[in-house]
């Protein structure tokens, strides 16, 4: 049975430079038919026995994407502990307490903790988890998910070694049950690897309802490798066409042979070759203001990074990583550059994900390169700006210059926008949001600029603008409806925007 589906008396945005507006859009089995005015519209889906919508003057766009989201992740909220509200140890050890599940044979899972938010800018230590839980394993996840706390029974389950790089220690020398680096990826990898096929379907299907409630219809998925699990990979696999949203599977591995294997496009992106800031891991030239011994670390060498992305573009992969720091930024296009004079690809559009605090003269380097720029306008709106984690961090001077839109869409950098979620919600709106209006001022893109990181710029870095990203005809029925229009509504309060209701291949799979 056909499936038919027309909208009328609405505000068109379709990112269309051809058609910029209109009134009624008609989508036929999941691909747009026409747009174009209200009567127009509206006699031929009557002609053809469509489903007829009458917006009453709402704002439709194409959908929306959130182009970095981890959905394993950020799906585990539905069986872990949210630490986000604390603002002490002692309020995160009552948390994990009073939410435990019964089950003691459960691992005891949090989320979304914060040490900036906590007094004691630390997290709770292995000794103080194992005072609440001696026999029970707890495995804590930063906000950042650059580093996981953990309990002295959690490290013994999984055979931490004392010789692991990236342990924790206090100032005696005992191992505080922090972990980063080899030892976090150790950790992720046990935890990640041991949860049933069951229970990493739920997680996926959880964060796909979040979405698309959200105004989401694609997600750009970044998963396996050292992020969760590649045993997450199949699930996936399987259920993908299944999800009420399109999901563009990132497989952030490096084994380049088994992501030919299943057909992939896209390998790695969001492999880290550095930190964060709030882990003071992300890669400075310069010392961290509140840690002056730490300049944050690279974790691959040059010659590593280039023969993946070499191999990676020899077999016709797009690909790409994560770097934040000026020392990262550097590396990656340094590696991009020598990759590219051993084996030229064209339309690579080589991905480098957050790309926080590049150099003026790295910016035009990505630019000539060819380089797209996956990042999250949210990050510097939640924990940027005077007073923030990230002065603390790097300092009044560095910080003005963090996730610098503007100079990249000025040196001609296609960029998209994304959360990186769970470290900052699903929601575009408060993405276009964030980008219009950054701490500093100086930073700040209009609201049609920022639509673009959300809807056609975000398809264009997964080489999908020809099927989806704007509304014209033949491309894919996707629709995000708004109770106002973000271009004409004041740009403080385009936050404020609700989404009425979510169309994905022409069926509506959202209404508020």
């Amino acid at each position: 049975m056909e499936n038919k589906l027309a909208l009328i008396n609405g505000i068109g945005v379709t990112m269309d430079t051809n058609q910029p507006s209109c009134q009624g859009i008609y989508i036929k089995d999941g691909v747009i038919e026409k747009i174009g005015s209200t009567p127009v519209i509206k006699n031929l889906a009557a002609g053809e026995g469509a489903q007829i919508i009458d917006l009453g003057g709402k704002t439709f766009i194409p959908g929306l994407h959130d182009c970095h989201v981890h959905m394993m992740s950020t799906g585990l909220s539905a069986i872990g502990i949210n630490l986000y509200h604390c603002r002490a140890v002692k309020e995160v050890l009552e948390t994990l307490v009073k939410e435990q599940t019964g089950d003691s044979s459960e691992w005891i899972f949090g989320y979304g903790l914060d040490e900036s938010r906590l007094v004691e800018k630390r997290p709770p230590t292995a000794a103080e988890l194992d005072s609440c839980f001696k026999e029970r394993p707890v495995y804590l996840v930063d906000r950042g998910l650059h580093y996981t706390q953990v309990n002295t029974i959690a490290m013994e389950l999984m055979a931490i070694g004392e010789t692991e790089d990236g342990l924790g220690r206090d100032a005696a020398g005992n191992l505080s049950g922090r972990l980063h680096s080899q030892a976090n990826s150790h950790a992720r990898k046990y935890f990640f690897d041991k949860m049933s096929w069951a229970q990493r379907e739920t997680a996926i299907r959880h964060t796909a309802q979040i979405a698309v409630a959200m105004g989401v219809t694609t997600i750009h998925a970044m998963e396996g490798g050292d992020l969760s699990s590649d045993y997450d990979i199949p699930v996936f696999l399987k259920i993908i066409e299944e999800l009420p949203i399109h999901v563009v599977l990132h497989w952030c591995s490096t084994r380049v042979a088994d992501v030919v294997a299943q057909n992939l496009n896209i390998i790695g992106t969001d492999i880290l070759l550095d930190g964060s800031i709030g882990s003071r891991t992300a890669a400075f030239k310069e010392a961290y203001c509140d840690d002056p011994t730490s300049v944050g670390e690279l974790f691959f060498s040059d010659e590593w990074v280039t023969s993946y992305i070499e191999a990676a573009h020899r077999a016709g992969l797009q690909t790409g990583f994560h770097a934040i720091g000026q020392r990262a930024i550097t590396q990656v296009l340094n590696c991009l550059e020598q990759a590219l004079a051993k084996f030229p690809m064209p339309d690579h559009r080589f991905r480098i994900e957050h790309f926080g605090f590049p150099d003026e003269c790295d910016i035009k380097r990505a630019a000539a390169l060819g380089a797209v720029i996956s990042t999250q306008p949210a990050f510097t709106y939640l924990r940027g700006g005077p007073d923030s984690v990230y002065e603390e961090r790097v300092g009044p001077k560095r910080n003005r210059r963090a996730y610098p839109l503007r100079e990249l869409l000025d040196a001609g950098l296609v960029v998209n926008g994304g959360s990186d979620s769970n470290v900052t919600p699903i929601n575009p709106l408060l993405g276009i949001h964030a980008a219009v209006n950054p701490p500093y001022s100086g930073n700040a893109i209009s609201p049609v600029e920022a639509l673009r990181l959300f809807t056609i710029d975000g398809a264009y870095t997964a080489k999908e603008e020809k099927i989806r990203g704007s509304l014209r005809a033949g491309k894919a029925g996707d629709i995000t409806v708004l109770n106002q229009n973000p271009l004409a509504v004041a740009p403080e309060t385009i936050k404020e925007i609700e989404v009425a209701m979510t169309i994905f291949k022409g069926k509506i799979v959202y209404q508020k």
